[in-house]
């Protein structure tokens, strides 16, 4: 007999959490400015002032979070962003899911999820080189042919994409699974559903009633890709 057991597990830190919403609160004050720029009938001082004051807070985030991968144990170690077997594997399942639209089965996993782990690196690159560019935004260089400014504004173009996909994959995440993707990034929990083998109780101590089953963490991180 299966009994499905729900513990309730601390799976990112506050340094983690933190991070991560200073870094998405300032792509998005950084899209939503520069989209402002580029329009007239704005006051274009103001909006160019706070965007470059946010590109420099956004910069100093990202490398805080990079900072933070040598410095925190367990989910926030940067060896937590690199793939096994399991990952392997739950990648193609995260594949097939994107792909079906949800009807797939959406697989388990305990932190970073297997398909946006490996962008994650990749996201914080190209963020520090947007920033990067933006305060050369104005300066005669050019990289690969393209100036500055055409540079600068292709890296947002790439910036802006990843932030639809990501923020459409976590309310998907959350429609169709049952791990509380969205919430855990801002309480720092995740719920993780269990099946363990219950044995019939004896019929002393416990006279009739069902003794409790504890699942350990690392149980859960065993049947978790």
């Amino acid at each position: 007999m299966q009994q499905e057991n729900i513990r309730c597990i601390p799976v990112w830190s506050g340094w983690v959490r933190l991070t991560h919403w200073l870094i998405a609160f300032g792509v998005l004050f950084q899209i939503v400015s520069a989209w402002a720029i580029q329009h007239g009938n704005v006051d274009y001082a103001f909006w160019r002032d706070w965007h470059m004051i946010s590109g420099q807070l956004l910069l100093i985030s990202v490398v805080g979070r990079i900072i933070l991968l040598f410095l925190l144990p367990g989910s926030g170690h940067w060896r937590a962003l690199l793939p096994d077997k399991a990952q392997w594997d739950g990648l193609l399942q995260m594949v097939r899911f994107y792909l079906s639209f949800g009807k797939f089965p959406l697989p388990n996993w305990f932190a970073h999820n297997p398909f946006w782990r490996q962008l994650y690196p990749l996201l914080w690159l190209v963020l520090i080189a947007a920033c990067a560019t933006g305060l050369v935004y104005n300066a005669p260089y050019t990289l690969a042919g393209l100036s500055m400014h055409s540079l600068h504004g292709n890296l947002a173009v790439l910036i802006s994409g990843f932030v639809i996909l990501h923020v459409l994959a976590a309310f998907l995440h959350d429609l169709k699974g049952k791990g509380a993707a969205i919430s855990g990034m801002i309480n720092g929990l995740r719920y993780f559903h269990v099946a363990v083998a219950h044995k019939p109780p004896p019929e002393t101590p416990f006279k009739g009633s069902t003794p409790p089953v504890y699942v350990s963490v690392d149980s859960i991180k065993r049947n978790t890709p």
